[in-house]
């Protein structure tokens, strides 16, 4: 049987008129998954190796990781020992509208592993607190204690720049919020217009603008986003190829083959072979 690629959604994991949670948790293994939600994690305890898109990253106490809804991971710790960490579910309303305030260079990528970042601990305890009792004030003060942690944590990043012209108009502003949406939802049935609506543009000034930002047409740059998702679950899971053509957003498998090969030069059950292979251990020379 293939596996599945777990899914988790913000309204499973958050009350009805919440839009953020945090839980102290301890864990030795996370199977592969993603969410429609941005998850934000602190290690207090232990070691452990951290697979985002497919690439591993180191854990350890004092780390730090920020997740988008564009991204799947996993975690495995290194030793015996459990891992533990403050695990905080944010709803993207909560985030999205504020990403270009909180990070100087918006939020396009995972934040996968941001060493010493030790002096936040105190916070996330104290955010964490914060939802053990439901005291006067609790909705504001974890907002405001959210707001802190997002900061000092962007503060902490390598520069997370998204490579294209740093907006100094309006319609640049506009333009870059729509990118952003397009790098966060691209698995779902987007159009140029749903999209444009986004940078509060019509349809025929977007698509100008976003191919002067970005580099590329809308369509094309949506399609990239889709191909290189599939690719990172292809190499990294056992997920079947039909699975991998859905869960990256496409709706056809004959497309999705035809996309594929023009992007890569092969087939997706080729590239899938091929990587299989080459992790396969080779036999003894007798």
């Amino acid at each position: 049987m293939e596996d599945r690629l777990e899914r988790y959604v913000a309204e499973d994991l958050l009350a009805p008129t919440s839009k953020l949670t945090v839980k102290r948790q301890q864990v030795r293994h996370v199977d592969v998954h993603w969410h429609d939600f941005y998850e934000l994690a602190y290690v207090i305890d232990g070691q452990a190796e951290h697979r985002v898109n497919g690439v591993p990253h180191e854990l350890s106490a004092g780390s730090a990781f920020l997740m988008t809804p564009a991204d799947f991971h996993e975690l495995h710790t290194l030793g015996d020992q459990p891992v533990s960490y403050f695990n905080v579910v944010i709803h993207p309303s909560l985030l999205e509208s504020r990403a270009n305030e909180l990070f100087a260079s918006g939020l396009h990528r995972p934040v996968s592993a941001v060493r010493d970042m030790a002096r936040l601990q105190d916070d996330f305890g104290r955010l964490w607190q914060e939802f053990q009792w439901d005291r006067p004030g609790a909705v504001p003060m974890r907002q405001a204690l959210l707001e802190c942690i997002l900061v000092e944590f962007g503060r902490g990043c390598e520069a997370q720049a998204f490579d294209g012209p740093s907006p100094t108009t309006a319609d640049q502003a506009g333009i870059k919020r729509a990118v952003l949406f397009v790098d966060h939802h691209f698995r779902e049935p987007l159009t140029l217009a749903g999209v444009a609506a986004q940078a509060h543009l019509s349809p025929n000034y977007f698509s100008e603008r976003f191919r002067e930002f970005t580099g590329t047409r809308f369509q094309v740059y949506l399609q990239q986003r889709r191909l290189g998702f599939a690719k990172s679950l292809l190499a990294s899971t056992r997920l079947g190829v039909a699975e991998v053509c859905h869960a990256a957003g496409f709706n056809s498998l004959s497309h999705f083959g035809r996309a594929y090969r023009a992007r890569y030069g092969e087939s997706p059950s080729g590239y899938r072979s091929r990587t299989v292979a080459s992790t396969q251990p080779r036999s003894a020379v007798g």
